[in-house]
């Protein structure tokens, strides 16, 4: 607790009210996503049209990535934050006034575009308000503050739902009910823009030299001389490019390498992920409350263990620790689609989600790393499309088999995918990690 608390006051102010900022953010947030496919339910549309919506949040963010993160550049870190809390608020402020299937249609977009510009501004907005010091325990900080208070927003959601249910005279799983929680999260959502506004943004610093990388950062100024002959003719293009993109694309293998894990859990996640509240309802049959303290638990559990994060990329090295971890809720995963009894159920879940999660942020910290500042929003973008590709199709296809299979080939789908996502992490970055911890022995 000591060291958590000396870390708390090495943070400047700017981090400190970012957080908060997220804090708000996110417990507003999490009524959304624990009662958003029930209500879709409750309103008495199809799982097919349920899984339409996932598809076109998605499917916007994708559209949308590069000219949003062109609007970036221009905007700003914090305002695009900013940008991205008002695009929140209509979408669920819509859903809850007005829930006719079109209208749902335009709230799932203006929820996809809200996304795609949290995703692409977040991480670096952190990188400028963090130093080496810092950065990792802001990176793990932000992780479990989103966790954790995503944990207290589902239990208290529970509560929240049966109160208005009587206030209305209608039931806690009612329609009428989700659209007024819904209607209180969306007003919590703008109560996160003070904090955010108060923010002094700091100019973009030059990225220190770090021995400790295992992998040289990308440098906007480097030509592209060394193109094979078959693909010199594209040199001309290549250098009239913004120079954010002439620094990707000049590292083009280590892009790669850092999409690839992302987009193969993109694909996984959105098989099962999102319908693990539909599967516990239909399963074990609980209630508004009970689901809400269960993800609650697993919420403020992987929040817990996200502040540990730092401690172990210190003993393994960040994509070790983030190898390590996944590959532990894989078997987890199976357990928990096997499971028949209610509490194996919940400790393999709370088992997968903590281990899957806590060293999530260490990835970003690492990505942000290796690319040149002027790129990390683009990069922080690549990363979000790479993790919502799957968003797409795989929703579409889960509903589908949701309705004539149940939950089961599910499972076994994303812990395949889940467990080649390792695999390649281990592959590509874990093997630098150990040979650059042996070199520091």
């Amino acid at each position: 607790m000591r060291h958590i608390i000396h870390r708390w006051r090495a943070l400047g102010i700017g981090a400190r009210r970012y957080l908060l900022h997220l804090a708000i953010l996110t417990l507003s947030l999490s009524f959304v996503a624990l009662y958003y496919n029930l209500a879709v339910l409750a309103l008495g549309y199809s799982r097919g049209f349920l899984g339409m919506l996932q598809t076109v949040t998605q499917a916007v963010a994708a559209l949308l990535s590069l000219p949003i993160w062109l609007g970036v550049q221009r905007l700003g870190l914090r305002a695009a934050i900013a940008a991205s809390v008002a695009l929140y608020a209509a979408g669920i402020l819509l859903f809850a006034a007005v829930p006719q299937a079109a209208l749902l249609v335009c709230s799932a977009a203006l929820m996809g575009m809200a996304s795609v510009l949290m995703q692409v501004t977040a991480a670096p907005l952190m990188m400028r308000l963090s130093d080496d010091a810092t950065r990792d325990y802001l990176f793990s900080a932000s992780a479990a503050v989103a966790i954790g208070l995503s944990g207290i927003g589902n239990l208290s959601a529970g509560f929240l739902a049966d109160a208005l249910g009587r206030a209305l005279g209608a039931p806690a799983d009612s329609g009428v009910t989700y659209r007024a929680v819904f209607a209180i999260a969306g007003v919590g959502i703008l109560a996160s823009l003070p904090p955010l506004l108060l923010i002094r943004e700091p100019g973009r610093t030059p990225d220190p030299p770090s021995p400790e990388r295992a992998v040289a950062p990308i440098n906007a100024e480097e030509s592209f001389d060394n193109l094979p002959p078959r693909l010199a003719f594209a040199r001309q293009w290549l250098v009239r490019l913004p120079t954010p993109l002439r620094a990707l694309l000049r590292k083009p293998a280590l892009v790669a390498k850092l999409l690839l894990p992302p987009f193969l859990i993109s694909w996984g996640a959105a098989l099962l992920i999102p319908y693990l509240n539909l599967y516990f309802r239909e399963r074990f049959g609980l209630d508004n409350r009970a689901l809400g303290a269960l993800f609650a638990g697993f919420d403020v559990a992987t929040g817990l263990a996200s502040l540990t994060g730092p401690a172990l990329a210190a003993r393994l090295g960040k994509m070790r620790a983030v190898a390590v971890t996944r590959a532990i809720g894989v078997p987890m995963l199976l357990i928990l689609g096997a499971a028949s009894d209610l509490w194996l159920a919940i400790a393999a879940a709370l088992a997968r989600v903590v281990a899957f999660n806590m060293a999530a942020p260490l990835y970003d910290a690492y990505a942000m790393e290796q690319t040149e500042e002027s790129a990390r929003p683009f990069m922080i973008g690549l990363l979000g499309a790479a993790y919502s590709v799957g968003f797409l199709i795989a929703p579409l296809i889960s509903t589908f088999v949701q309705e004539r299979h149940g939950f089961g080939p599910l499972f076994i789908a994303t812990a395949t995918l889940y467990a080649l996502s390792v695999a390649v992490t281990w592959w590509f970055f874990g093997k630098k990690d150990h040979e650059s911890d042996s070199r520091k022995r």
